[in-house]
């Protein structure tokens, strides 16, 4: 069984989770025949409709898990899914409002109990939100999503000035930050091959305005050609994408996506590294220096992206009056199913008791 933990943001679901999938299990064990222990249970047994219940809390906290997920993830941009993630859990608080006021839910009076979580996550939410109105690394990061752009900006939850804004003053961005630092590429270019600019006595001054005001005309950056391009219809990852397109066809808006796909969506990623670190650095190992730490928490990261095995040594191994060093539970203990990790395919429930 797990236990909840405030400071996680998914403890609540994994908690539920746990305790669905141990269900049997545990109303065995509370069935005890033995007639002291079994008196002391009663009181923790839970009914049919408490089950109920903890299913359908599990149903609501499904898609913030999935988000939380989502943002914690480190070996991929997470950045350009925080808008996603805010629109995606906007919409589910809508849906459980609706099942709150859908009348075959009327009679399940336990439902009501959770009117106010279900107005506290809406606030909680909306607070959360209402500090990327002002960092432009959000709205910037969605637009470069080749599969999207400004398509979530077009939907009907968000107003019109939106799409505006952001698109404004993205293209801004790159032009003052970005193309500017290429404004005299040619130039350079030019004399590198010695193609030096020089006077040219010629009174045709005709062709040359017409060359001019044809040029202008032409000219555009390569924010306007991406924006306008039509968005690709296959899967791809943003970064395999930009990979290819900044090499050719947006040399300088590469530079862009580079710094901006680099920003993390959360500190999940910096914290679950002190927290890996605690479990090295313990009481028995208290005299390790400051480089094999280094080394050992990049030897597990490079074993956790390789998706290897750490094998430990067997403490009946160990010689007189050592020690056997503290170790998590063997991964031969865990089920293959938990390992494999079931409940991600776990398609979307719509259960209501």
């Amino acid at each position: 069984m797990l236990r909840d933990n405030p400071t996680r943001w998914n403890s609540a679901y994994k908690l539920i989770d746990r305790a669905i999938y141990l269900r049997k299990a545990i109303e065995k064990f509370l069935d005890d025949e033995t007639p002291k222990l079994k008196k002391i249970l009663k009181k923790f047994k839970l009914t049919k409709t408490e089950w109920d219940q903890a299913e359908f809390m599990l149903n609501i906290l499904l898609p913030f898990e999935a988000c939380s997920a989502r943002l914690e993830a480190t070996t991929r941009p997470g950045i350009a899914k925080v808008f996603w993630v805010y629109e995606s859990l906007f919409n589910e608080i809508d849906r459980l409002t609706t099942i709150m006021k859908n009348h075959r839910s009327a009679h399940h009076k336990w439902l009501k109990a959770l009117e106010p979580a279900f107005d506290s996550m809406s606030a909680k939410l909306r607070k959360y939100y209402k500090d990327t109105e002002n960092q432009f690394v959000y709205p910037d990061a969605v637009i470069f999503q080749p599969r999207s752009k400004l398509a979530l900006f077009q939907q009907k939850s968000w107003e019109a000035h939106h799409i505006k804004n952001y698109s404004t003053g993205c293209r801004e961005r790159f032009l003052t930050e970005y193309q500017s630092e290429n404004r005299g590429l040619n130039q350079i270019i030019g004399h590198k091959r010695g193609y030096a600019e020089i006077d040219i006595d010629d009174d045709d001054d005709e062709y040359e305005k017409a060359l001019q005001s044809l040029n202008s005309v032409t000219e555009s950056n390569e924010y306007d050609r991406y924006v306008e391009s039509p968005t690709i219809k296959f899967k791809i990852s943003e970064l395999d994408y930009w990979r290819e397109a900044s090499k050719q066809e947006f040399t300088q808006l590469g530079m862009m996506i580079r710094d901006t796909l680099a920003v993390p969506a959360t500190g999940a990623g910096v914290e679950r590294e002190f927290s890996l670190a605690g479990h090295v650095v313990t009481h028995l190992r208290s005299r390790l220096g400051a480089g094999t730490i280094e080394k050992i928490m990049m030897y597990k990261n490079h074993l956790i992206r390789c998706r290897k095995e750490l094998k430990s040594f067997d403490a009946a191994g160990l010689g007189a009056g050592e020690e056997p060093m503290e170790n998590s539970a063997s991964e031969s203990e865990v089920p293959k199913e938990w390992r494999d990790q079931w409940w991600v395919k776990r398609k979307r429930m719509s259960y209501i008791p």
